[in-house]
């Protein structure tokens, strides 16, 4: 005779249900390969003596985060994409499971499918002319940072709406990672630009740009993360994955 516990029940329940899938091992990847590349656009150049490595040497041009469709470009879009890509799963998911609002979703995958476009092709750029015509800062050279408040404000609008409905855990990496993501890219770069107007090019400077880089990077691992969470991936014997959604 057999004599099962509580515990035995339990285990078989889920068993038959599924293993639930869990993330944090990638996140803690992609956090990772973010700061690896932050660290090496700073560390090559200082440590490596070499034509390649210096005086905007290809190697060097390839690894700076400063500098636009390189390494560190790439990544960057990429992550945006998967979270897009990753939104329009949860926004699926959610519907299918009959969710109200399951559409903020979609809206929120439509800003991070911008995002991504804005990143890998330098958009956001492109409206220095429009900011040149509302004011003129002697020596300061992010003039598109006056329109971008405007993106940046229905960016974050756009998020909060998705925000109200979540909860927990997922609500605060939602938030806290536009807000994160938003501070890094106007923040940083409005104090890049008051240290450039009052002649600062050393390494405080090159200090500023990499911290933007990376927490402009981080702010998306936590949107990604809200994603994550409010999805449920279970993996069943035969090799089988539901979905469910648990925002």
């Amino acid at each position: 005779m057999t004599i099962e516990t509580k515990q035995d029940v339990t285990a078989a329940i889920a068993r038959a249900e599924g293993e639930p899938v869990r993330w944090r091992t990638l996140g803690w990847v992609l956090f990772g390969v973010s700061l690896v590349l932050s660290v090496a656009s700073m560390a090559v150049p200082a440590l490596i003596e070499h034509p390649l490595t210096n005086d905007r040497g290809e190697i060097q041009v390839y690894l700076d985060v400063f500098e636009e469709g390189n390494l560190p470009t790439w990544w960057s879009t990429g992550l945006l994409v998967l979270g897009t890509l990753l939104y329009v799963v949860v926004g699926m998911v959610a519907r299918a499971a009959g969710v109200r609002g399951a559409w903020t979703w979609f809206v929120g995958a439509g800003v991070l499918g911008a995002l991504s476009l804005d990143d890998h092709t330098a958009l956001h750029e492109r409206l220095d002319r429009i900011g040149r015509d509302l004011v003129t800062f002697d020596g300061f050279p992010f003039y598109w940072l006056l329109p971008g408040l405007l993106a940046g404000a229905a960016v974050l609008t756009a998020v909060l709406v998705l925000a109200r409905r979540l909860r927990g855990t997922a609500r605060w990496c939602l938030v806290g990672g536009c807000l994160l993501l938003l501070a890094s890219a106007m923040g940083m770069e409005a104090l890049q630009g008051v240290l450039i107007a009052t002649g600062e090019s050393g390494p405080l400077y090159v200090l500023t740009y990499h911290a933007e880089e990376l927490g402009e990077n981080i702010g998306v691992l936590l949107m990604l993360a809200a994603a994550f969470r409010s999805m449920s991936v279970l993996r069943h014997q035969d090799g089988r994955l539901s979905l469910g959604y648990q925002g």
